[in-house]
C-alpha cells in the first residue's frame, strides 16, 4: 500500500501535518469525553438515591406508633399481614445532648440497622450492640470540627426519665462516637445520632422512649395503602404511616433537575464539538481538494483521492479514542454534583467499560464518516460558483448605508457553500446560546420565586410562635392572653392559630388541621392554609384534603369522607399543609374549629393530643431573619420560642439547584461567544476576495469595519428574535415540570428585567467580537488578494 500512489500521498501528508492531525484528534476526544462524563453524571444523578437505598436494604414505610399513648405497641398481627415482608422496630430516646434538647434513635430489635436500613460505614465502625455508651452519626449530620461531633468525640447525654419536668432526672451517660455512616434515611426520613441498643436495654424503666417501626413491603409502594388500613386496625386507630417512596421526592425533585441540567450540558458540549471540531475536521479532510485537479490529471480516481485523505486521519482517530476514554474517566471523579453528590454512595472516579467503549466506537465512526464525506466532496469535479440569491436577501444589499446592508446579508447568506455553512452555524449557535440563557434565567426566576414565596408549598406565613405548654389546652387551643400578646406586636400583617393532630379519616390516619381565626380586623386578614383547588372549609360538614390524602382515600371534590367523630364531611377543596417528620405537605385534612374541638364517640375530643402554634405573617418581608429575632425578643418568656416558618425539604433542597443553571448559563454564554466569533473570523477568511473587490471599488477601512459590525449585530438580532421566545417557552415548560414533580403550586416565571438585559448584552458582545475580524478585513491588500485569486 505504501508504494502505491495512495500510500505515497498519504505518507507525505501525514509527515507534513501530523501535529495538526494529532491536535485535532485530541480536541475531538476531549470534547467527546466531557460530553460522555456529563451524560454519565446525569445517569448517576438519576439513580443516586435508588442505588443508596439498594445498598442500605431500605425500608418502604414508617409506622408511627409513638403518636399514640401506647408504651409498648404490638406488632405481631401487623407482621403477619400479606403485604408486610419485614418489620424493624426502633425507639426514640429523649434527653439533653451537650445541653441541647435532642432526640436519639436506638434499634428496638436486631433487624433495624442490620437487615433493614443497614447504613454504609464511611469512617470508623458500627457500634457494638451490647455497648451502653457507643453511637454512630450520619454523614449528613457531621459538621465543622468543634461544632458537631466526629469519630472519637464524646457526646454527653442527660436522658429524660419522664416528660414531666418535675420528675427526677434520668441516667447521665457519655457516648463515644465510633463511626460515621451514610444512610438514605438522612434524606427521605431523618437522620442524626444512632445509639447502641445496649443503652436502652440497660436503662429500661429509667428513661422515656417511644417506639416506632420501619416496614419493608413485598410490592413496595403498591402495598402502602394496604399497610395504612391494617396498621390502623392492628396498631391503633389512625396511626400515621409515612410512605418513604413519596418522601423520596425530597431528593428526587432536586436530582431530577440536576439530571436534566447535566443532560443539557452533555448535549451542548456534544453539539458544539460537532459544529466547531467538526468544521475543523472537514477542512482538514477537504485539503485534498487543493491537489485534486493534479491528482485527477495523473489518473487518480475520486475513490482513491478519498482514501488519500482518510489514511492520515487514522492518527486523528487513535488520538480521539484515547483522549475520549481518558477524559471521560478522569472527569467522572467530579460527578454527580449538587445534592446527588451527597446522596450517591459511589461518587467519584468510575470506569464504565460499556459506556466508554460505546463512546470510543461512536467518536471513531463519526470521524471516519465525516472525513470520508468531506474528502469525497472535495475530490469531486469543480462546480461553478452559485450566483443565485434569495430575493429577500438580495434586497438587504440595498439598505443604506451600503456597508450595513452588505454586512446583514453576509450574516444571513454567507455566499458560497463553505461560507454559507459557517454563517448558518453561527446563526444556530447564537440562537441556541440566547435560548439557553433565557431558559436558565426563567428557570432560576421560578426557583427564586418559590423560595421567596413558601406558600407554593403550603407555608403561608413567615414565623411560628410556639406557646408554653401551660398555655395550651387540647379542648380550647392557645390561651387567649397569649394570642392577644402576639396580636399586640407591631409589624404583623396576618395572624392565626393553627392546630394539628392525627385522626382517622376513612381507613387512613391523617394529619388533621384547623385554623382558629384571631379576627382582629387586620388588613392582611387571618393566616390561612393554602388551597390549590376548590375552597377552604367554612361549615362543620366540609373538609379540604391534601392531594396525596385524597388519592389514598379515593375521593375528589364533591365526595364525602368519614371523619374521626364518626360523622360525614364533604370534600370542598384540595390544599397543602405544614409538613413534618410524620407527613408530607400534600398530606392532611383541614376542618373547621367547631369540628376540630368537637367530641368523638370515646368521650374525648378530636383535638385530644393536638399541638398548637400561632402563625404570623410580617408586613415588611425584606429581612425575615431580623423580624423573627425581634418578635422573639419582644415576646420574651411569654412564649416558648419564635422560629422561622420551616420550608419542606422538597422546596429547600431546590436552593442547591440554583448554582447548576448558573454554570450552564455561563457555558452557553461561552458557546454563543465562540459561535459568533468563529462565524465572524471565518466570514473574513472565506470572503477575502469579496472584501478585496469591495476595497478596489472604494470601500474604506472604516466601511469594512461597519460591514463586520453589521454582520455581528445581525447575528445577535437573529439569535434574539428566535432565542428569546424559545428560551421563555423552554424555561416555563421546565419550571412547570419541576412544580408538577415536587409538587408545588405553579407560578408563571418571567424575569422581565433580566430578559430585557439580554438584548443589549447580546448586541454589545457581538459588536465587541466583530472588532478583531474587522481589523483583519481592513488590513487586506486588495491588489495582493486579487492577484492571488
Amino acid at each position: 500500500m505504501i508504494a502505491s500512489p495512495v500510500g505515497l500521498w498519504s505518507r507525505n501528508d501525514l509527515r507534513a501535518r501530523w501535529r495538526s492531525l494529532l491536535v485535532l484528534g485530541v480536541l475531538a476526544g476531549v470534547t467527546t469525553g466531557l460530553a460522555v462524563a456529563s451524560f454519565d453524571g446525569a445517569l448517576r444523578t438519576g439513580s443516586a438515591l435508588s442505588r443508596l437505598e439498594e445498598r442500605n436494604l431500605a425500608s418502604d414505610a414508617v409506622v408511627f406508633a409513638s403518636q399514640s399513648s401506647l408504651e409498648q405497641p404490638h406488632w405481631t398481627t401487623l407482621a403477619t399481614r400479606p403485604e408486610v415482608e419485614q418489620i424493624a422496630r426502633w425507639q426514640l430516646v429523649f434527653g439533653l445532648v451537650d445541653g441541647v434538647d435532642s432526640v436519639l434513635f436506638a434499634p428496638g430489635d436486631d433487624v433495624f440497622l442490620n437487615t433493614v436500613d443497614r447504613p454504609i460505614v464511611v469512617e470508623g465502625r458500627m457500634f457494638d450492640p451490647a455497648a451502653t455508651d457507643e453511637m454512630v452519626i450520619t454523614d449528613a449530620f457531621v459538621g465543622e470540627p468543634g461544632v458537631l461531633p466526629g469519630v472519637g468525640d464524646v457526646v454527653h447525654l442527660d436522658a429524660y426519665s419522664s416528660f414531666d419536668p418535675t420528675a427526677p432526672p434520668g441516667p447521665s451517660v457519655d457516648f463515644t462516637v465510633v463511626g460515621v455512616v451514610h444512610s438514605s434515611l438522612s434524606y427521605v426520613f431523618t437522620g442524626g445520632m444512632f445509639i447502641s441498643p445496649g443503652f436502652a436495654a440497660a436503662y429500661q424503666g429509667q428513661i422515656v422512649t417511644a417506639e416506632n417501626a420501619m416496614v419493608t413491603l413485598r410490592n413496595g409502594a403498591a402495598d402502602v395503602a394496604a399497610l395504612r388500613r391494617h396498621a390502623s386496625t392492628d396498631v391503633f386507630q389512625g396511626v400515621p404511616v409515612l410512605d418513604l417512596q413519596v418522601t423520596a421526592r425530597r431528593v428526587t425533585a432536586t436530582t431530577d433537575v440536576e439530571r436534566a441540567m447535566l443532560l443539557l450540558l452533555a448535549a451542548i458540549i456534544a453539539l458544539s464539538g460537532l459544529v466547531f471540531v467538526g468544521q475543523a475536521m472537514a477542512r482538514s479532510a477537504a485539503a485534498i481538494g487543493a491537489d485534486a485537479p493534479t491528482l485527477r490529471a495523473l489518473g487518480m480516481t475520486r475513490r482513491e483521492m478519498t482514501l488519500c485523505a482518510c489514511w492520515p486521519h487514522a492518527l486523528t482517530v487513535v488520538a480521539a479514542v484515547v483522549s475520549t476514554v481518558l477524559t471521560a474517566a478522569i472527569a467522572s471523579r467530579w460527578f454527580p454534583v449538587g445534592l446527588a453528590a451527597q446522596v450517591d454512595p459511589d461518587r467519584g472516579f468510575r470506569f464504565d467499560a460499556l459506556l466508554l467503549s460505546a463512546a470510543a466506537l461512536g467518536v471513531m465512526v463519526l470521524i471516519v464518516a465525516g472525513v470520508a464525506l468531506a474528502s469525497w466532496l472535495a475530490a469531486g469535479p469543480e462546480r461553478p460558483v452559485e450566483v443565485a440569491r434569495h430575493a429577500r436577501l438580495t434586497r438587504l444589499g440595498f439598505i443604506r448605508p451600503l456597508t450595513v446592508g452588505v454586512g446583514m446579508r453576509m450574516a444571513l447568506d454567507g455566499g458560497r457553500r463553505s461560507a454559507r455553512r459557517t454563517s448558518r452555524s453561527a446563526l444556530v449557535g447564537a440562537t441556541a446560546a440566547v435560548a439557553g440563557i433565557v431558559a436558565v434565567i426563567t428557570l432560576n426566576h421560578g426557583l427564586a420565586d418559590a423560595l421567596q414565596h413558601p406558600e407554593v408549598a403550603g407555608i403561608a406565613w413567615d414565623a411560628t410562635v410556639v406557646p408554653n405548654p401551660d398555655d395550651v389546652s387540647p379542648a380550647t387551643g392557645v390561651d387567649p392572653a397569649v394570642v392577644a400578646a402576639v396580636v399586640a406586636q407591631p409589624g404583623l400583617a396576618a395572624i392565626g392559630t393553627i392546630g394539628r393532630t392525627v385522626t382517622q379519616i376513612g381507613e387512613v390516619g391523617v394529619p388533621t388541621f384547623t385554623v382558629v381565626d384571631v379576627g382582629d380586623g387586620r388588613a392582611g386578614g387571618d393566616v390561612r392554609l393554602v388551597t390549590l383547588t376548590g375552597s377552604a372549609p367554612h361549615a362543620d360538614n366540609e373538609v379540604t384534603l391534601g392531594p396525596s390524602t385524597a388519592r389514598d382515600l379515593g375521593v375528589g371534590i364533591g365526595d364525602s369522607v368519614r371523619l374521626a367523630d364518626g360523622g360525614e364531611a364533604t370534600v370542598v377543596g384540595l390544599g397543602l399543609f405544614p409538613s413534618d417528620v410524620h407527613a408530607q405537605f400534600d398530606e392532611g385534612a383541614w376542618i373547621t374549629a367547631g369540628r376540630f374541638f368537637g367530641p368523638v364517640p370515646n368521650g374525648s375530643t378530636v383535638s385530644e393530643g393536638a399541638e398548637f402554634v400561632i402563625a404570623v405573617r410580617f408586613a415588611d418581608r425584606t429581612d425575615l431573619e431580623a423580624q423573627v429575632a425581634e418578635l422573639g425578643s419582644s415576646l420574651g418568656a411569654s412564649v416558648q420560642y419564635v422560629a422561622p416558618a420551616e420550608l419542606p425539604l422538597e422546596l429547600s433542597n431546590l436552593h442547591n439547584v440554583q448554582r447548576l443553571p448558573e454554570v450552564l448559563a455561563a457555558f452557553l454564554a461561552v458557546l454563543g461567544v465562540v459561535a459568533t466569533g468563529h462565524g465572524l473570523f471565518q466570514s473574513v477568511r472565506l470572503r477575502r476576495k469579496d472584501f478585496a473587490v469591495m476595497g478596489a471599488l472604494g470601500i474604506t477601512r472604516r466601511g469594512s469595519r461597519l460591514i463586520l459590525a453589521a454582520h455581528g449585530t445581525m447575528l445577535a438580532l437573529v439569535g434574539l428574535a428566535f432565542g428569546v421566545p424559545l428560551g421563555l417557552l423552554a424555561g416555563r415548560t421546565g419550571w412547570q415540570a419541576i412544580t408538577d414533580r415536587v409538587p408545588i403550586t405553579f407560578r408563571s416565571p418571567f424575569a422581565l428585567v433580566a430578559v430585557l438585559l439580554v438584548v443589549p448584552a447580546a448586541i454589545l458582545v457581538a459588536n465587541v467580537l466583530a472588532v478583531l475580524p474587522a481589523r483583519r478585513a481592513a488590513k487586506l491588500d486588495p491588489a495582493l488578494v486579487l492577484r492571488t485569486e
